[in-house]
């Protein structure tokens, strides 16, 4: 899954990727450090991981983050056209934007998203309403230069408050109010996140369907 990723991130013209890892970084380090890459690659060890939720993992990343950065969730198996479009939106946008899948079907565990009529996201958060929702974001987030110290503010007054145990969708969820991020489609691209058996078996498919588009 993370070769897949980092093949996808390569094709698609990102010069560097930085890995945050936890539970057994060991082997992403050992597999960093062996891997011939067009990217220059790098890894950061969250030693909290088994203590703190990604909103700790988010907050490590605060002297890295510029406007250039795409954040993206690692338990992603994903067209390679969903990331072609965040990239297009990196070059030619100054603006935040969440891609967020409006094609299928919501349930209790989607991180789901309401929008205003300019298609800015006003609320994330899995406890929403399904009906009311415009769809689910799939954790690829660009922040603009203006927001990034917003979303920095927020996730370090939760995590001072002790909420360590959110995500970092929390943090953006907290103050929408002052932030302005777009909602961006998939543009029905498959994708999945892995976290059960089942949405492996998913990953697996999606991955054989598509797996010529990572082959050059």
């Amino acid at each position: 899954m993370l070769e897949r990723n980092l093949r996808i991130l390569e094709i698609c013209g990102f010069e560097e990727v930085l890995i945050v890892t936890g539970h057994a970084g060991h082997a992403i380090e050992d597999f960093v450090e062996r891997r011939a890459s067009q990217t220059r690659l790098s890894t950061l060890h969250n030693s909290d991981y088994n203590a703190m939720n990604n909103i700790y993992t988010c907050y490590l990343l605060r002297d890295f983050l510029d406007e250039d950065t795409l954040i993206m969730n690692s338990d992603l198996v994903i067209g390679k056209e969903i990331v072609e479009l965040a990239a297009e939106k990196v070059r030619t946008s100054d603006e935040s934007f969440m891609m967020v899948d409006d094609r299928n079907p919501l349930d209790e565990e989607s991180m789901k998203v309401y929008v205003d009529m300019d298609m800015l996201i006003t609320r994330v958060n899995k406890s929403l309403e399904i009906e009311e929702s415009h769809g689910e974001y799939i954790g690829i987030l660009r922040l603009s230069k203006s927001d990034i110290p917003i979303f920095l503010e927020s996730t370090e007054g939760l995590l001072e408050a002790g909420e360590t145990g959110l995500y970092y969708e929390d943090a953006i969820d907290r103050s929408s109010d002052k932030l302005s991020v777009r909602s961006v489609s998939t543009e029905g691209v498959p994708w999945t996140e892995v976290d059960t058996l089942a949405d492996l078996n998913t990953a697996r498919g999606i991955a054989k369907s598509l797996k010529s588009e990572i082959i050059t």
